[in-house]
């Protein structure tokens, strides 16, 4: 093995969503203004531009204005870490200009319904050094090996378990709501003298297929029979099926990781994406070897069990036994450990022994001080009638304030949220603590807080009340019909 990584030339892309909060945690659409006084400094030269370029590629817009992504220039593996820490402290810094923070996580606990989501991205290329581009056999090789740890991989990055402020009952709330990471199949070498275009791309190329040149075969990796781009683990540039690929550059030949969960802190990050190397580069050496990388079986149900369960969860083994994940997690960390060490790196976090971030900081609390009521807007009733305990004010639409005798109320209740995190660098909210949950009702005179030894004497949800308010009305016109 000696001499083989010295061959190589690795690089790592990461491409990291973010998203912007005001300074109580709340989601705010402040993307445009976090992008807007960066451009501003670059164009009055208030940073090092030259710096900056050399490992950040750029800003890229998404869908929510609430979010942006940072994307960097494929980079030395040891350049992870300082690009990463510079990026989150540069932007922590511009958001505190306009009283805002940065959202490291994936899903917020509270507005993500469940959308917005955000993930992690990253790319390996790796090439011989006596070839520019990184070659067709090791793009499916690394693809294939990645795949095969999937279920682990994902039970080790898993940290997305609450949205709309209650627990999903899934490790990963984003995967299992994400509409742009399909599972991806085991990846092949393909021969064709022609490109075919699905119905499905013709908005990105309009020809339904186009034959190659001097009526050669093309050699195509395929890990999605049509060429969908956005899978869990696919890989990229010419030389795939990805149409969105086509005419680009070999130099852009890389394998795509797109199943993470943000990590919390760039610690995390950087032991991830080595743990990520480590599988690329025992594949590549599998590949020396003459050893083939078998399609795993039960690969898609321990997917799955991943995804709701974490590092808690059971695998689905070859002879059809179940097994624990930290199990066979541990057991992947084992396998890349002498390639770490070709490296020169060591994991530096929890995950080194297998304990997630999720497991190590721990979930977040979700406190709420009123059980009963909690448990009725989780069914979706939400119009009550409650018996107050005590004398209080109530705000009315005016902004006034007027004093309540205890007395049955009847109206819309609705949750108010507070928040706590946990911050590592300035301006940036790594991981939420704790969901402190209080409740008020609207009635038809204006807001009343409700207390936590209030009665629920009834609860309702929107069409009970509509049915109710229907039925009066016929009564009401039955009577009348009935009366003249």
């Amino acid at each position: 093995m000696e001499g083989f990584v010295e061959n190589l030339k690795i690089r790592i892309g990461i491409e990291n969503e973010l998203l912007t909060i005001n300074n109580r945690g709340f989601m705010v659409p402040a993307a445009d203004l976090i992008v807007r006084d960066i451009i501003d400094d670059i164009v009055n030269k208030r940073i090092d531009i030259s710096v900056l370029k050399k490992l950040i590629y750029g800003i890229q817009w998404e869908p929510h204005p609430a979010q942006l992504e940072v994307v960097t220039q494929p980079l030395n593996y040891l350049l992870v870490e300082k690009t990463m820490k510079m990026i989150r402290s540069y932007l922590g810094e511009v958001a505190g200009r306009k009283n805002l923070m940065i959202y490291a996580g994936s899903v917020h606990p509270i507005q993500s319904n469940p959308f917005p989501i955000n993930g992690t991205h990253i790319s390996i290329s790796a090439v011989p050094k006596r070839r520019k581009y990184m070659p067709r056999k090791f793009l499916v090789y690394v693809h294939n090996n990645i795949r095969r740890y999937l279920p682990e991989l994902i039970a080790l990055t898993a940290n997305s378990p609450i949205m709309s402020g209650e627990y999903s009952g899934y490790a990963s709330t984003r995967l299992l709501y994400s509409r742009v990471l399909r599972p991806s199949r085991y990846a092949v070498i393909r021969r064709s003298k022609a490109t075919i275009i699905p119905r499905e791309k013709r908005a990105t190329l309009k020809y339904a297929f186009i034959f190659t040149r001097d009526k050669r075969y093309e050699h195509k990796v395929v890990a999605d029979r049509v060429g969908i781009r956005l899978l869990d683990i696919t890989p990229r540039g010419p030389y795939t099926n990805i149409i969105e690929d086509y005419g680009s550059g070999p130099e852009s030949s890389r394998v795509e990781i797109r199943f993470v969960d943000n990590p919390s802190t760039i610690d995390y990050l950087v032991d991830i994406t080595y743990i990520l190397l480590g599988i690329a580069l025992e594949a590549i050496d599998h590949l020396r070897k003459g050893l083939k990388i078998a399609d795993r079986k039960f690969l898609d149900e321990n997917r799955i069990r991943a995804i709701k369960d974490g590092i808690n969860a059971s695998f689905v083994v070859d002879d059809g036994e179940e097994a624990p994940a930290r199990e066979y997690v541990l057991r992947m960390l084992e396998n890349i450990e002498p390639y770490l060490d070709m490296l020169g790196v060591k994991l530096r976090t929890s995950l080194r022994r297998g304990v997630p971030e999720i497991e190590k900081l721990g979930k977040p609390k979700i406190e709420t001080n009123h059980t009963e009521l909690h448990r009725y807007l989780r069914q979706g009733k939400i119009f009550l009638k409650i018996r107050l305990s005590s004398n209080r004010s109530l705000i009315t639409f005016s902004g006034t304030k007027e004093s309540i005798k205890n007395r049955d109320l009847f109206g819309l209740v609705f949750p108010q949220y507070k928040l706590e995190w946990i911050s590592f660098e300035k301006n940036v909210v790594s991981t939420f603590q704790k969901i402190h949950i209080s409740y008020w009702m609207l009635t038809n005179r204006g807001y009343i807080k409700i207390h936590p030894d209030d009665t629920v004497l009834s609860a309702v949800t929107p069409i009970g009340v509509l049915t109710k308010i229907f039925s009066d009305i016929h009564k009401n016109l039955v009577g009348w019909s009935q009366h003249y």
